[in-house]
């Protein structure tokens, strides 16, 4: 076994792996390791880490290309695992490394399921401290699903409730007369004043540690004052801080701005529906920590979300979430006309309805200045005619409806008149 460089074949540079350390992670790995087979499978796991290397395993022979292993880190699960490579050779069927190809699997969506997005649960955290594990090799008992980007990231959810305390999420009225005043500035004032009521660590306002611009982290900024603010930080809590960046192009590991490039030690996260090709801008929340000593503080991780526009950070999923958008904002404009103010809310958690969860859309709330009569109603988005989606839809607006006024539309029937037309029906 071998450390070998990556984005390589394994076949050069290889560094040995002694047969002792060797033994230890194939013990550990397999389930019947001591605690110094941890450890020294933690280090090690974690030196491989920080020197940029893969895992190459010897189980085909010297001269063969070798199967690889990522070293991968879950910060906020404090666990490291071995990520095969799939794209490289597979294991020998008798190594210890060795699992199948995963099955093919229905890759469930936030639009085509019904399964539970919830609030993140305690402190605006996403970066943890050791103790750090090894996790092990996955029970033959255990779900065979290796599949990644299926759920959202906790940082991903972390970026949602923000989105949500601020009210970004939501496609606001227009003013009386006039166009829409929006900007860059004002939507992340929105943001930071919701960070006001939001806390990192005990008594830590995320506020505190909250940075807008590539430029704050390039001129290290953010690693000063964390490195200060660490002297009193609360025991048991890992010292962070936050980047909440407009981003007008990402890579895998870097997030390109207007007013600099932050590069992230670890890939981008994106949304847990698909990587969607999806075009800017996004809204991206990256967590500074510190993962080794040597390092330092680094950027470590960060979700990536796509937005209607670039001062609009109301959120999306794919390219056609833009069109409803736009549609939606065409049809504000020509109800106003009407005297009907309106305005729309992009749904990112599930409501709890009397019988049970659901997650439309949209939200539209409506006022008729000329009645005084207000509504409230859900917009669902239909996007195929495969039976399993609508039947799951169908639950969906079964719910929706003991709540309030439903309308379910086509996404090719998607038009600013359509809506318009929809919200004089509901009116009258």
């Amino acid at each position: 076994m071998w450390l070998v460089g990556k984005d390589t074949t394994g076949t050069t540079g290889r560094i040995a792996i002694s047969d002792t350390l060797r033994a230890a992670l194939v013990r550990w790995y397999t389930g019947h390791g001591t605690e110094a087979d941890h450890r020294a499978s933690v280090s090690l796991v974690s030196t491989a880490r920080e020197n940029h290397k893969w895992i190459a395993c010897d189980c085909l022979g010297e001269r063969r290309a070798p199967p690889l292993m990522s070293a991968a880190y879950l910060s906020f699960q404090e666990t490291y695992y071995l990520r095969r490579l799939t794209s490289r050779p597979l294991h020998h069927p008798d190594c210890p490394f060795f699992l199948p190809q995963a099955p093919p699997r229905i890759r469930e969506t936030a639009k085509d399921s019904l399964y539970s997005i919830d609030l993140p649960k305690g402190l605006f955290s996403a970066h943890q401290k050791a103790p750090e594990k090894l996790a092990q090799k996955p029970l033959d008992t255990e779900p065979d699903d290796r599949s990644r980007h299926v759920a959202i990231p906790r940082l991903g959810k972390l970026l949602w409730l923000l989105i949500e305390r601020a009210g970004t999420n939501v496609l606001r009225e227009l003013p009386p007369s006039g166009g829409r005043q929006a900007s860059i500035s004002a939507e992340m004032r929105y943001l930071k004043e919701a960070a006001q009521r939001l806390e990192i660590a005990p008594g830590v306002k995320l506020s505190d540690h909250l940075y807008t611009t590539a430029i704050d982290y390039e001129r290290e900024r953010v690693h000063a004052r964390l490195r200060s603010a660490a002297k009193n930080w609360p025991d048991e809590f890992a010292p962070q801080a936050f980047l909440l960046l407009e981003a007008n192009e990402l890579t895998s590991s870097e997030v390109v701005t207007g007013l600099g490039t932050v590069e992230i030690r670890n890939r981008i996260q994106h949304t847990g529906i698909i990587r969607a090709e999806v075009e800017p801008p996004f809204l991206v929340l990256a967590v500074v920590g510190e993962h080794s000593r040597r390092e330092g503080y680094r950027a470590l991780r960060a979700y990536a979300q796509p937005v209607f526009t670039g001062n609009q950070f109301v959120p999306t999923e794919r390219d056609h979430d833009r069109e409803v958008l736009r549609a939606l904002q065409d049809a504000q404009y020509a109800l106003r006309r009407s005297g009907i103010r309106m305005a729309a809310k992009k749904i990112l958690f599930d409501l709890d309805l009397p019988s049970g969860s659901a997650r439309p859309d949209f939200l539209v709330a409506l006022l008729d200045e000329n009645t005084g009569q207000e509504l409230r109603y859900a917009m669902q988005i239909l996007q195929t005619d495969d039976p399993h989606y609508r039947e799951l839809r169908k639950i969906e607006r079964e719910r929706l409806g003991q709540a309030g006024p439903v309308i379910s539309l086509q996404l090719e029937d998607i038009s600013a008149p359509r809506i318009v037309a929809e919200t004089h029906r509901l009116l009258e």
